[in-house]
């Protein structure tokens, strides 16, 4: 299953201590590793650390700290309506309870590495089909033509969660 939230950048430190620090806690959960071909252009491998996280969903580079693209600032409309930056988003993926049932009762290593495998693709595919941008092309009176543009790289960090039974 997987399932997407908004990661918005009014909270950028919260939601990174969240990743770094809450779901690490617990005894035996491991720690965040970077994926996506984008994450190597930035210099960002092996464990996610709080503050990389926090840089990179404030919108600015995690090593230089340089600012990439527009800056993250929540706006209001006209008529006061607030939007809210987003940073990024949450898809978290999620086994079928037969297969977490399954691996809780016997403890088999390679269940979670079957997940790993699908959670690796997951990724590939969003990245190669999921991350797209809007382009405005041309406007005329009403009508604003946009193309999807792919977008050709992605950064992720991923946590392999195990909740207690």
């Amino acid at each position: 299953m997987l399932r997407v939230t908004t990661l918005y950048a009014g909270s950028t430190a919260a939601t990174a201590k969240y990743y770094t620090k809450y779901l690490t806690q617990a005894p035996g959960e491991q720690p965040g590793v970077w994926s996506g071909t984008q994450a190597a252009g930035l210099g960002l491998s092996g464990e996610v650390s709080t503050d990389a996280l926090e840089q990179l969903l404030t919108g600015c580079d995690p090593i230089t700290g340089v600012t990439l693209g527009n800056p993250l600032v929540d706006r209001t409309t006209a008529n006061g309506t607030p939007i809210r930056a987003v940073a990024g988003f949450d898809a978290t993926v999620s086994a079928p309870k037969s297969l977490s049932v399954w691996w809780a009762l016997t403890g088999d290593p390679g269940l979670a590495e079957c997940h790993d495998v699908a959670v690796a693709a997951v990724v590939d595919y969003l990245e190669r089909f999921g991350s797209t941008t809007r382009i405005r092309m041309t406007r005329s009176c009403t009508r604003i033509w946009w193309c999807r543009r792919r977008c050709k790289r992605t950064t992720a960090a991923g946590w392999r969660w195990t909740p207690a039974c």
